[in-house]
């Protein structure tokens, strides 16, 4: 009994220095990882994992500070390692795996995992996204895509990233590239310099040589995200926070954003303000402007955000004061990363999400912002990979523009810019209906659907009222529209909507025609079919009227007509008689020749013997009143 007590006493004492000393390991490491320090957490973590340390925290955080250095295949290994030791685990972290898991290529797994995570967290706002777009590799063949995208050769060997139009002169860009030059301090996030501000030239379809903004713009942390107004005067843009040389942190020790302003004088930029609505205890970041720059947005983690960032706008008021800033929504944000916003010039939202069903890390969305849905698209691979893809700029006129992606090239993962061309982002569109009876042009109350390409059912409306709207359909794209009463024929259509909006009329046809001797032309409300004086030719103002009569018989092919010919009381009987007759079967012919069987056609002139008032022979009548007379009838037999 002595023995053992003395072995266990002597093994407690040699194994106590190294319980400690593995526990400063792991403070030092926390303290690393909490800093952002990300490559000397993970080389603390590894030192640990090799000398056979197990726990939640640190396969997590091994698997957390690898994601967010963009090494993939890395943060798989520590995060397979995770889930197999426990799936108490919150949201987030299920979705970085799903996200790793989809960088990685596997897509099998990555659904396992996602469906998992519907289990665990169903109220989550990614799991429904996911669940609204489960086929989102067929979707992403099916989605808008580029003709052509390629790498540019202002990209260097480091980070190059959110490119921003400067009128069109060239692009302002962020990168990274200082990295090896001589006393550059080093972010411990990347291990590589803090990014600054560069700008180059467009030289024809060509960029030139980046050259460092001024000394106002780049100072001593990060700086990024900028985007500058039309007239190219005023850059908002991305910034560490600091005072001078010294960094600000908030309660966590953590460096935040803010969003400052700058302007140009015409040879450099100037007079920086950081804006009024930036915190101490929360980021703002990534700046953009409406098309008609009364607002700017950007991503925030400030109080109200679903989740790690949301998409924010306010309004831009005189004098460097600001309204105050309002969340897009959850139709927009998630519980994940919503960020890097950009604004077409037809009001469409480009930005970036690790949270909605993508192929992996960010991926590419838009959005109309003028839809009455605010349904979120996905864009088609090019442009969207496996990999981290957002910070899309683009021209609609053009159809051209710029992202950033650290989709692998050759074996290097790291932010490069990419120019794309062919790229038409749809724009949405109203289609207004109005349905009619053409007998009796009144308003027919329906029950409408409408069907995408595929035939599924996109929208189904009753409408009393006989007019409606249908918006927020795609530019170009093919619809049917199918319109229902039980009085009526069905009428089916296929739709394309080319302008803003679209106009369709819609004429019912009455499935029993109960209309016999009832003069079409007064249903129609047709204009007077006129004749030159003694002549029987059909007129160009004629034809008009008489179409709308032959539109009607090809819509009631039972529908027979009888053609009366009448002609006011000056001349002679006979001769009346006899042009009347001339005018009724020109009028036939007409007919005829539009494809109405002659068979449905009969032709009478009537002559002066049906006047409709008192102008008689010898009665004196204006002009007008011996209009009344000279008349032609389409009566429905």
């Amino acid at each position: 009994m002595k023995k053992n007590l003395t072995y266990i006493l002597w093994a407690l004492l040699f194994s106590c220095p190294t319980v400690l000393a593995q526990q400063k390991k792991l403070n030092l490491a926390q303290k690393k990882y909490d800093q952002l320090a990300y490559q000397d957490a993970i080389r603390l973590y590894e030192k640990l994992a090799k000398d056979g340390y197990k726990s939640k925290e640190l396969y997590e955080n091994l698997a957390n500070a690898y994601y967010y250095r963009a090494e993939f295949t890395r943060s798989k290994i520590w995060f397979d390692s995770l889930f197999v030791n426990t799936q108490d685990l919150s949201a987030d972290t299920y979705s970085k795996y799903v996200n790793t898991l989809k960088t990685n290529g596997d897509y099998v797994k990555a659904d396992y995992w996602m469906n998992k995570m519907k289990d665990k967290h169903p109220k989550d706002l990614r799991v429904g996204a996911y669940l609204s777009n489960k086929d989102y590799l067929k979707n992403s063949t099916n989605s808008v895509k580029p003709l052509q995208i390629s790498n540019l050769s202002i990209n260097s060997k480091y980070a190059d990233y959110s490119p921003a139009y400067w009128l069109d002169k060239g692009l302002v860009f962020c990168s990274t590239r200082s990295t090896n030059k001589p006393l550059v301090a080093k972010h411990k996030w990347t291990n590589e310099s803090y990014s600054n501000m560069y700008f180059s030239a467009l030289d024809k379809d060509s960029l030139t040589t980046p050259v460092l903004l001024t000394a106002a713009i780049n100072k001593y942390y990060n700086e990024s995200s900028a985007v500058i107004t039309k007239d190219g005067k005023t850059m908002y843009f991305t910034r560490n926070n600091q005072l001078k040389s010294k960094a600000i942190t908030d309660a966590s020790n953590t460096v935040l954003l803010k969003i400052y302003k700058a302007t140009f004088n015409g040879s450099k930029w100037i007079d920086v303000k950081e804006l009024a609505f930036n915190n101490d205890n929360f980021s703002c970041a990534h700046p953009a402007l409406s098309s008609d720059e009364k607002y700017l947005y950007f991503s925030s983690n400030q109080a109200g955000t679903y989740g790690m960032s949301d998409i924010f706008r306010v309004a831009i008021l005189e004098n460097d004061t600001f309204g105050t800033p309002e969340n897009l929504g959850n139709k927009i944000n998630t519980e994940g990363r919503e960020t890097f916003p950009f604004i077409t010039e037809n009001n469409v939202l480009i930005f970036a999400s690790d949270a909605r069903a993508g192929l992996g890390g960010l991926d590419l969305y838009y959005v109309n912002l003028d839809s009455e849905k605010k349904e979120i698209k996905t864009f088609g691979s090019p442009i969207n990979s496996s990999y981290d893809d957002f910070a899309l700029i683009y021209k609609d006129q053009l159809q051209d523009g710029y992202f950033t992606s650290n989709r692998p090239k050759g074996n290097f993962i790291k932010d490069d810019i990419y120019k794309f061309k062919g790229l038409k982002i749809p724009k949405n569109f109203t289609l207004n209906v109005e349905v009619k009876d053409p007998l009796t042009n009144e308003i027919v109350a329906v029950a409408v659907a409408l069907y995408d390409k595929n035939r599924n059912k996109i929208v189904e409306i009753k409408s009393d009222k006989g007019n409606f709207q249908i918006p927020d359909l795609e530019q170009g794209a093919s619809y049917t529209i199918s319109v229902n009463n039980s009085e009526y024929e069905k009428f089916e259509a296929p739709v394309v909507c080319q302008s803003k909006q679209t106009n369709l009329d819609v004429n019912l046809i009455k499935k029993k025609l109960e209309l016999v001797d009832v003069d079409l032309a007064k249903l129609l409300s047709l204009q007077t079919i006129y004749f030159d004086l003694d002549k029987h030719f059909i007129r160009k103002d004629a034809a008009i009227e008489l179409q709308k009569v032959a539109e009607i018989m090809k819509k009631y092919p039972e529908m027979i007509i009888q053609i009366r010919s009448h002609t006011d009381s000056r001349d002679h009987r006979k001769y009346n008689k006899e042009l009347s007759q001339r005018r009724a079967d020109a009028t036939k012919d007409w007919l005829v020749k539009q494809g109405i069987n002659v068979e449905r056609l009969s032709a009478i002139g009537y002559g002066e013997s049906q006047l409709v008032n008192e102008c008689a022979d010898a009665v004196p009548c204006t002009n007008v009143q011996h209009q009344e007379n000279r008349r032609s009838e389409f009566i429905i037999q």
